[in-house]
């Protein structure tokens, strides 16, 4: 078993050859490109080798992870996943550098929160466990999504400008009933997390629920994004006071602009670039911060503890405080595992529904079964792969909620 040091020293070395594999071909590229400038003409023996060199690590990286995988308590065939393009070193760091990291902290258990990949398994069980209770709230999502389907297909029969026209007005209904229904099935979810087998609370009781969770959202907009809004409006401001984005570009590309206006000096509109361009990106960071914080705990917040408004904001803060990046790494990992489920999950039914159109359109039915479809297809994928989110989100604030 490694100790905390020996963990440490692992942990370290292990990320640098994980980045430095990561970031090769990049760093070959230059290699490559800055040999060629210089007159070598071998430049394809070059690109040969660092294709071994890369190759050499990724081996050396998958021997490593199978030799840790006991340590950590993981199944050292999750090292084959670093051979997966693209997401392959995620899912690596997912089973491997996470657990690794929490060794070298040595925190204790009280203060240390959850491995990702048990969180996912958790979530997972939760949901198997009560998917056929909860489909009981969950089938709201298909018979709400008929009715829509059925209105588009109505509308498909006579023109498509009807069938446009119907779809835009749907929209807000649609969003307002899969607001509505989640909140009743994270109600039910929670009432058979606890045990709870006889959970009989209509799906139309979650209405107050829908209101202070919206009015929750207009907060996060007005708290999140409203910095990033002004920042807006106050660099248009200053660039209509300098005489408009016109005199900027002129400026900046004098050769394809007409002659700026000489309101403002070349160091005007620098200055009004760069400061703008500063507090667009700070502004922007902060939106990321606090959405990452609210979209994880608000809803739990509001549903268990009934703590609505700054209360609620106030909570989730203090939920992640000291822990947004175990926040973060926490979503975005759990999010290609059940974003790949959701994934398998929509590509079959949509090929199911392509199959069945064809058979409609030779039957001259094609438009009208695709719009009742389309939406009928959302309702089940959503009825499917909510809950698991749902479970997921329960998991996640039951965990810092442990730690806080």
């Amino acid at each position: 078993m490694l100790n905390q040091t020996q963990a440490k020293q692992k942990f370290r070395s292990t990320l640098v050859l994980l980045l430095v594999g990561v970031l090769w071909p990049l760093i070959g590229g230059l290699i490559a490109a800055g040999l060629t400038m210089v007159g070598f003409q071998s430049t394809g023996l070059v690109i040969l080798f660092e294709l071994l060199v890369w190759l050499a690590l990724f081996v050396w990286l998958f021997i490593t992870f199978w030799q840790l995988a006991a340590d950590l308590k993981v199944s050292p065939w999750g090292a084959l996943w670093l051979f997966l393009p693209v997401i392959g070193v995620l899912l690596v760091s997912m089973l491997f550098i996470e657990p690794l990291k929490y060794l070298a902290d040595g925190k204790p258990e009280t203060k240390q929160l959850p491995r990702t990949w048990d969180l996912v398994k958790d979530s997972w069980k939760l949901y198997t466990d009560t998917f056929k209770d909860l489909a009981k709230t969950s089938l709201w999502f298909l018979y709400v999504a008929i009715v829509f389907g059925a209105i588009a297909a109505v509308a498909s029969y006579f023109t498509s400008s009807a069938y446009l026209i119907v779809n835009y007005l749907l929209v807000i209904p649609m969003i307002l009933t899969n607001l509505w229904i989640s909140l009743a099935v994270f109600k039910h979810l929670i009432a058979l997390e606890r045990g709870e087998k006889s959970y009989s609370e209509p799906v139309l009781n979650s209405w107050r629920t829908a209101v202070s969770y919206l009015w929750l959202g207009i907060e996060t907009i007005v708290f999140g994004a409203g910095p990033l809004i002004l920042v807006i409006i106050l660099t248009t401001g200053a660039a209509i006071l300098a005489g408009g984005w016109q005199t900027i570009a002129a400026y900046l590309f004098p050769t394809l602009a007409q002659t700026p206006n000489q309101t403002v000096s070349i160091y005007g509109v620098a200055i009004i670039l760069v400061v703008s361009g500063l507090l667009v990106f700070l502004s922007w960071l902060w939106l990321i911060y606090k959405t990452v914080i609210w979209n994880s705990f608000i809803l739990p917040l509001l549903t268990i503890e009934g703590k609505k408004g700054l209360a609620n904001l106030k909570e989730c803060d203090r939920l992640a405080k000291g822990k947004w990046w175990g926040l973060f790494w926490k979503k975005e990992l759990s999010g290609i595992v059940f974003g790949s489920y959701a994934m398998l999950i929509s590509l079959g039914m949509s090929i199911a529904v392509l199959l069945i159109t064809a058979i409609f359109e030779t039957l001259k039915l094609g438009q009208i079964f695709s719009a009742f479809a389309s939406q009928a297809l959302n309702g089940l994928i959503e009825m499917i792969i909510l809950p698991l989110i749902l479970a997921f989100m329960l998991k996640l604030y039951r965990a810092f909620k442990k730690t806080s």
